[in-house]
C-alpha cells in the first residue's frame, strides 16, 4: 500500500477523466457500498475557503482528488490492497469545484467516512537572523529598499537548498521557500522534529539554516501554511501532511518522476557519488528476472503480494534478502534494478532478493513490531513457498533487512527462529518500541535474557535521528548495540549522515551487503552522539 505522502503512483495519470456521475458530499458524512463493474465511486466535494480533510477509505485501492475539468490534482492511495484502511489528511483547493473519485474491484464493499473543516493557518511569530552570508547580504539590500527578484532568479539557476562552506567537514544547508502567508515547515532531516522555517524581515523569503556533515544525504518535503487543526497536538503535528510537497526548486528526487507533488520527495544529496540514483533506479533489469506472486498466511488471516528477484548465473545463488516493506523498496525505490546492476559489476555477490509486501499502516503496525504471529508466518509459510519455487536457503546465508519497524522486526524475527536466518540487517529499527505498559528497549531485553544464537548484526543509523522520547532511533540503536556486544554477538554500528528516510538506508543497504557477503570489510563507526546533536541544531 502506498499513501500519498509515501505512494507510489502507478499508472493512475493514465486513468480515463471521465465525466461520471457524482454524488454530491456535504462538509461530513458516512457512506459505504460496493464497486460495480466499472470499479468507480465519484464524490463531488464543497467548494470552500481555506480547509483540511480527513478521512477514513477502506476496501478502496486508489483514491485520486480532480478538479472541475477532472484533471488530477492528488493521488491520496495508490496500489492499496483491496481491503486495506487508509486515513487521509489532505485539503481541498481553495474555493474550486472538486472530486474524488475511488477505485477498487468490482463487486467489493467500500467505506467512505470523512469532516471537512474550514480553517487559517497556524501562526508562526518566531524570527532569526540569518547566519548564511548569502542571506544577510540579501537582508541588508532589503533595508537598503531592495527587493527578492535577484536572489530568487540564482536561486532558480542553482536549485535549493542553499549550500555555503563551512570548514573541510561540515556545510551550511539552508532551505527556502518563497512567499507563504503565516509559516513554513520542514518534515525530514536534519531537525526531524517538523522545524519552522523563519520569515526574513517582512519579505517573501522563508528560511532555516542547519550545519550538517559533508557528506549529508537525505530526503525532505517543504510545507507552507499548514492549517490550523482541533484535536492533540499529535494530530496538530499530523497536519503537516496536508500540505507538505517537494521542494519546487529543487529537481532532485528519488521519487519516480510521474508522481504529483504531494508525493514526491525532495533530495538533498551533497556526497559526490552513491549506488542509489535517480539513473540507476531508471535502469531496466537486465541479469536477473522479478516476479510477482501472491501468498496467503493462516497465521495472519491475510493475502499480500511477494516479489522475488532472482539474478540469471550459472549457478543458483547462495545468499537470499528478506525485505520488509518490499512495496516501497522496489516499486518506489527500484531495488532489485539497483542491485541487479551491482551484481552484474561483481560488487555485490549473486543474491535472490524476496519483497514482502506490508499491505496497509495498520496492519503494519500490528505485525512488524515484535508480533509470534509474523515470525511464524515466515518461518512456516513464507519459507516453504520460497522452497517451492526452487528457492534454497541456507541459515548462514539468509539476511533478514528493513527499515524503521521493519529493522525491529529483522531483529525479532531472527531471534524468534535464528535456526532459519543468520543475518540481520537493521536500518534505523525501531528499539524503542515495547508493548504496552513495558519499559523502552523490550527487544534489547529479550536478547540479554535468551541464550546466544549464531546470529551476526549489521545495524545503521542516522545521526539526524535524535528527536522522540529516549534520544530518538539513533540512541535506541546504540543501546540495542550495547547489548549485543555483551552478550557475545559479532555486531557493527555504522552512523549515517541522515535521517528516517530512504536515501540513507538504500546507500546502508548496499554498505551492509557488501560487509556481510564479505566482499567490504568496514571498521564499525561508534561517533559521539553529544558531538552530533550539537552539529546539527539549527541555531547555526
Amino acid at each position: 500500500m502506498k499513501l500519498a505522502w509515501s505512494g507510489l503512483l502507478i499508472g493512475l495519470t493514465a486513468l480515463p477523466a471521465s465525466a461520471m456521475e457524482c454524488e454530491t458530499s456535504p462538509n461530513r458524512g458516512e457512506q459505504k457500498g460496493k464497486f460495480d463493474a466499472s470499479g468507480e465511486v465519484c464524490f463531488t466535494l464543497p467548494t470552500l475557503g481555506e480547509n483540511y480533510v480527513s478521512a477514513r477509505l477502506s476496501g478502496v485501492t486508489d483514491a485520486r482528488l480532480l478538479d472541475e475539468q477532472n484533471r488530477a490534482i492528488r493521488t491520496l492511495v495508490s496500489g492499496g490492497p483491496a481491503d486495506g484502511q487508509h486515513m487521509l489528511l489532505f485539503s481541498l483547493p481553495v474555493k474550486q469545484a472538486s472530486s474524488l473519485v475511488l477505485h477498487g474491484e468490482a463487486g467489493s464493499a467500500w467505506h467512505f467516512q470523512w469532516q471537512i473543516n474550514e480553517t487559517h493557518a497556524l501562526a508562526v511569530e518566531e524570527q532569526q537572523s540569518p547566519a548564511s552570508p548569502q542571506l544577510q547580504k540579501l537582508s541588508r539590500e532589503l533595508a537598503a529598499g531592495g527587493n527578492t527578484d535577484a536572489f530568487w532568479r540564482a536561486r532558480q539557476q542553482e536549485g535549493t537548498p542553499m549550500v555555503e562552506p563551512v570548514d573541510a567537514q561540515h556545510k551550511r544547508v539552508t532551505f527556502l521557500w518563497r512567499g507563504a502567508r503565516s509559516n513554513v515547515y520542514l518534515l525530514g532531516s536534519p531537525g526531524g522534529d517538523h522545524d519552522a522555517l523563519f520569515r526574513l524581515g517582512q519579505s517573501d523569503v522563508w528560511f532555516r539554516s542547519y550545519i550538517v556533515p559533508a557528506d549529508t544525504l537525505m530526503q525532505y518535503k517543504l510545507a507552507p501554511d499548514v492549517p490550523k487543526v482541533a484535536g492533540s497536538l499529535r494530530e496538530q503535528q499530523r497536519a503537516i501532511q496536508v500540505s507538505a510537497q517537494a521542494d519546487p526548486l529543487n529537481p532532485l528526487t528519488l521519487s519516480p518522476v510521474n508522481l504529483d507533488r504531494w508525493n514526491r520527495f525532495s533530495l538533498l544529496a551533497l556526497p559526490a557519488s552513491r549506488y542509489f540514483s535517480a539513473q540507476r533506479m531508471a535502469q531496466p533489469i537486465r541479469y536477473g528476472s522479478l516476479t510477482r506472486h501472491s501468498l496467503s498466511s493462516h497465521h495472519l488471516g491475510n493475502s499480500r503480494e511477494i516479489k522475488i528477484y532472482r539474478p540469471r548465473v550459472a549457478q543458483p545463488a547462495r545468499w537470499t534478502l528478506f525485505m520488509f516493506d518490499g512495496q516501497n523498496w522496489q516499486d518506489e525505490y527500484r531495488t532489485a534494478n539497483v542491485l541487479d546492476g551491482l551484481i552484474a559489476r561483481h560488487l555485490l555477490p549473486p543474491i535472490n532478493i524476496v519483497f514482502i509486501d506490508s499491505l496497509d499502516h495498520a496492519r503494519r503496525g500490528k505485525e512488524l513490531p515484535p508480533n509470534p504471529h509474523f515470525a511464524d508466518f515466515m518461518a512456516h509459510e513464507l519459507v516453504p513457498f520460497l522452497q517451492r519455487q526452487g528457492i534454497t536457503l541456507a541459515r548462514q546465508k539468509t539476511i533478514l533487512a528493513g527499515s524503521s519497524y521493519g529493522g525491529l522486526a529483522s531483529s525479532w524475527v531472527a531471534l524468534r527462529y535464528p535456526r532459519l536466518f543468520g543475518n540481520v540487517l537493521s536500518l534505523s529499527g525501531s528499539y524503542w518500541w515495547t508493548p504496552k505498559g513495558e519499559p523502552v528497549n523490550w527487544l534489547a531485553r529479550q536478547y540479554a535474557q535468551s541464550p546466544r544464537y549464531p546470529l551476526r548484526f549489521w545495524l545503521q543509523a542516522g545521526q539526524f535521528e535524535s528527536s522522540g522520547p529516549g534520544g530518538g532511533n539513533y540512541r535506541h540503536t546504540l543501546a540495542f548495540e550495547k547489548v549485543l556486544r555483551e552478550k557475545g554477538y559479532p555486531v557493527s554500528f555504522h552512523a549515517s549522515s541522515s535521517g528516517h528516510d530512504y536515501a540513507g538506508w538504500s546507500e546502508a543497504l548496499v554498505l551492509g551487503l557488501r560487509d556481510l557477503t564479505g566482499l567490504a570489510h568496514g571498521k564499525p563507526a561508534t561517533p559521539d552522539v553529544t558531538q552530533n546533536k550539537v552539529l546539527y541544531s539549527a541555531k547555526h
